[in-house]
C-alpha cells in the first residue's frame, strides 16, 4: 500500500545529487582538514579518487564552511568546447555580457577658406586592446567579492588523455602566477579519478615546474564500516523506520558488503530498501533484502551482471572451479592479488574439493582478464590481476553465495 511520508525517501537518500545533502553528510575530518588548509595556501590543489566516492560533497562542503568564493566549470564541457579557458570563462561571465569593443570620434572639418567652418563632420574609428578573456573573467570574479577564490576543475578524467587541453591546463596554472592574474587571488581546485595527474605534469615537455604549484589531496576512499552505519542508521531514523534491537548493525554490514563502501552505491541501495519497507507498510523485515538486492541489481548493475554471469561456468558440474574462483575474487581485501592468493582462499572455503594436483587458477585467471569484456586487469610487470570495475565485485557479492553444507558456489535466481 502507497504511504509515503514526509521527508520523502529521495530527500535523504541522494545517490545524483551534486548539491550537498546535508543531515546525510558524513563528516571526513582529516580530509576536510588538509583541503581547507591546502586551499588557503598560495597554491593550487587536486583532489582525486574512484568515482562514487564524494569528492564533490566533499569540497562543496569545505568550501561552503569555510566561506570561500567557488564557481564549478566542468571539464567534459571543456572537452565538448576544446577548449578549458572557455569553459572557465562561460562560468565566471554571466550570457549576454555586453563588451565594449572601440569607439567613434566624429570631428568637424576645416575644408578651406571659401567655405564656413563646421556643418561637414568625418569620423575615425578606433579600436580598444581588448583584455584577454581568462584575465577578464578573473577580474569580474575578484570584483564579487575580496579574499580567496577558487575555481573548481571538476572530472579532469574527461580531458586526461587528451594532450592539448592538459597543455592549455598547465599552461593556465603557470600563468596564474604572472602578476596581472596573480593580483586576482583566484586559486584553481582540480577534480577528478585519475591518480597520476601530477606525474602527467612532471613528464611534460613545456610544464616542469606545474607540479610544484600543485598540492595533492590524501585519495579520498571508500567510506569505512561506521561511516556507513551513520548513513544507514541516519537515514531510516528520519524516515521513522523502526529496526528491532542490533538489526541496524547487520543491516549496515550488509549495505557495506555489497556496495563496497563507495558513498554513491550506499545511498543507491538504500533508496532501493527504503521501497521496500515503503511498500511493506514501513515495516522491516530482514528478508526484503534479497528483494532489495534483485531492485539494485536490476536497475544499476545489470550490464555489470552480465559480464560477471558469462564467465561463469556455463553448466554444473561437481566443482565448477572457475565459480569458486570467482567467488574467492570478491573475497580479496587487497587492491591486487596472484594465483596464489585464490588457490589460498580456495583451499579455506572449500577444502574437500581441493585435487592433490594443480588446480589451474592461473589459467582461469588468464580467461578472466581476456575477451571483449574482461573482469579482470592483468598487470604484466608483476603478474598481478585487480578488478576491472567495482560494479564487478557488487555483482559477485549480490549474486553468488556459498552452500556450506555442499562446499559449492551458487547463483541466486535473478531472474525476474
Amino acid at each position: 500500500m502507497f504511504s509515503q511520508r514526509s521527508p520523502y525517501i529521495t530527500d535523504v537518500f541522494t545517490p545524483r545529487n551534486s548539491d550537498v545533502n546535508s543531515e546525510m553528510y558524513v563528516d571526513r575530518p582529516d580530509l576536510e582538514r588538509e583541503l581547507v588548509r591546502s586551499l588557503k595556501r598560495n597554491s593550487h590543489s587536486l583532489l582525486f579518487g574512484d568515482s562514487g566516492n564524494g569528492k564533490s560533497w566533499l569540497y562543496k562542503k569545505v568550501l561552503s564552511d569555510a566561506d570561500i568564493p567557488f564557481v564549478v566549470a566542468n571539464c567534459a564541457n571543456a572537452s565538448r568546447l576544446k577548449s578549458v579557458t572557455q569553459e572557465i570563462c562561460n562560468c565566471l561571465i554571466e550570457p549576454g555580457t555586453v563588451s565594449k569593443l572601440g569607439f567613434s570620434e566624429q570631428k568637424a572639418a576645416e575644408i578651406n577658406a571659401y567655405f564656413a567652418k563646421g556643418g561637414l563632420t568625418h569620423s575615425d574609428n578606433y579600436e580598444i586592446a581588448q583584455e584577454e578573456p581568462l584575465l577578464k573573467a578573473f577580474r569580474l570574479f575578484d570584483g564579487a567579492k575580496p579574499g580567496r577564490k577558487i575555481v573548481v576543475l571538476d572530472n579532469l578524467e574527461s580531458i586526461f588523455g587528451s594532450e592539448y587541453l592538459m597543455d592549455e591546463l598547465a599552461d593556465i596554472v603557470i600563468l596564474l602566477d604572472d602578476d596581472r592574474y596573480a593580483s586576482c587571488d583566484v586559486n584553481l581546485l582540480i577534480v577528478g579519478v585519475p591518480n597520476g595527474v601530477l606525474q602527467y605534469f612532471s613528464s611534460t615537455k613545456s610544464s616542469e615546474s606545474v607540479s610544484n604549484r600543485i598540492q595533492e589531496i590524501d585519495k579520498v576512499v571508500n567510506l569505512n564500516e561506521p561511516q556507513v552505519e551513520q548513513i544507514v542508521s541516519r537515514g531510516f531514523s528520519l524516515l521513522k523506520v523502526d529496526f528491532p534491537d542490533n538489526e541496524i548493525i547487520a543491516l549496515s554490514r550488509h549495505v557495506m558488503n555489497v556496495t563496497l563502501g563507495i558513498a554513491q552505491r550506499v545511498h543507491e541501495y538504500c533508496e532501493y530498501l527504503a521501497y521496500k519497507i515503503e511498500d511493506n507498510d514501513w515495516y522491516y523485515d530482514s528478508s526484503l533484502l534479497e528483494e532489495a538486492d534483485l531492485a539494485w541489481l536490476k536497475s544499476g548493475l545489470r550490464q555489470s551482471y552480465q559480464v560477471v554471469r558469462s564467465y561463469l561456468n556455463s553448466r554444473e558440474t561437481s566443482v565448477s572451479r572457475r565459480n569458486q574462483v570467482v567467488f574467492c575474487i570478491a573475497k580479496v581485501r587487497q587492491h591486487q592479488f596472484d594465483s596464489n592468493h585464490i588457490d589460498s582462499l580456495i583451499r579455506d572455503e572449500f577444502p574437500t574439493t581441493v585435487p592433490a594436483s594443480h588446480m589451474g587458477i592461473g589459467s582461469i585467471l588468464t580467461e578472466l582478464s581476456s575477451g571483449e569484456s574482461p573482469l579482470l586487469n592483468k598487470h604484466s610487470s608483476n603478474n598481478l590481476y585487480s578488478v576491472r570495475d567495482p560494479r564487478y565485485l557488487m555483482c559477485i557479492r549480490l549474486a553468488l553465495y556459498k552452500d556450506h553444507a555442499a562446499e559449492k558456489v551458487v547463483k541466486k535466481g535473478f531472474t525476474r
